[in-house]
């Protein structure tokens, strides 16, 4: 199997389940040391529903596909809590490659609620929610560049987001997804220069954790994918000599997928990202 990531330091964000855990693993796969870190450990979960998915998990699954990896709780919206854990993660390994900005704590504390007026929602979501989204990926990436990447003359910056041309739906979770995007815009043009390629992608619907919490199996046949294809994407990606060529950008799982071969687990490729997940129950959007 071709490990193209060997060698490699990637930290890996929001890693303790969903689309987080599957980015570890695949990229532990590509040969990375992988740096998992999120807020959910044994015995103190963010979601109760998934109280059993914790970093410790994440590791235990890297170890099962062959790779290698560590794990650090960390409050990616805490920026000293941010550069301890760098601080930490050079001393030891002298670099970081790859920085994948995945953590989201925007739906700790709230659910859509369908049928409310929409200048009815809780004002308060879109704080939280800016603060788990743009302002974590904000921190991390700053420090990274400044700790790591930038003293080092090299490196990469990918991260997950939301993207549809579709009408938005949730005012709060579209206008955070938003500022996460023109983030990666601003520092991809400010970076340029650098060689430090600063890249979005965007999956469909996932079968995540959390969604079947939700829904069976059967519910989301055909109509989402799971967490590896968009994991898949991003282990090429953090290994593709050219990836300059998508700074700045946000681009769609799907369309990567095509370009790079590369298929979910069960075999199959959309073609473009998995349409909008319309249930009969509000279920939230994927991380």
């Amino acid at each position: 199997m071709s490990r193209p990531l060997d060698g490699q330091v990637v930290l890996v964000s929001g890693a303790s389940r969903g689309l987080g855990r599957a980015t570890a693993v695949e990229l532990a796969a590509a040969g990375a040391h992988v740096v998992a870190t999120g807020r959910s450990t044994r015995g103190h979960a963010t979601q109760d529903a998934v109280d059993d998915l914790t970093l410790e998990g994440t590791l235990d699954a890297v170890r099962r596909a062959g790779g290698s990896g560590e794990w650090h709780r960390c409050d990616h919206t805490r920026p000293a809590e941010v550069e301890a854990l760098l601080h930490d993660v050079l001393d030891r390994h002298g670099r970081v490659d790859v920085l994948v900005n995945n953590a989201w704590g925007g739906h700790d504390h709230h659910d859509e609620v369908e049928g409310e007026e929409v200048w009815d929602e809780p004002m308060e979501q879109f704080r939280d929610m800016l603060l788990a989204g743009a302002y974590s990926d904000y921190v991390t990436t700053m420090l990274t560049l400044r700790l790591a990447m930038g003293p080092a003359g090299r490196g990469r910056v990918l991260t997950t987001t939301w993207h549809t041309p579709e009408p938005p739906a949730w005012v709060p979770y579209e206008a955070s997804k938003a500022a996460k995007n023109r983030l990666v815009y601003a520092l991809g043009y400010h970076l340029q220069t650098r060689g430090i390629p600063v890249i979005a992608v965007a999956p469909g619907w996932m079968r995540t954790e959390l969604m079947l919490t939700h829904h069976t199996e059967e519910e989301l046949a055909g109509r989402t994918e799971t967490p590896h294809l968009a994991a898949r994407v991003l282990a090429r990606l953090a290994a593709d000599p050219d990836a300059m060529r998508l700074t700045g950008q946000v681009v769609d799982v799907g369309e990567l997928a095509e370009a790079y071969g590369v298929d979910d687990l069960d075999g199959t490729r959309p073609h473009g990202n998995a349409g909008r997940f319309e249930p009969s129950r509000p279920v939230p959007p994927p991380a």
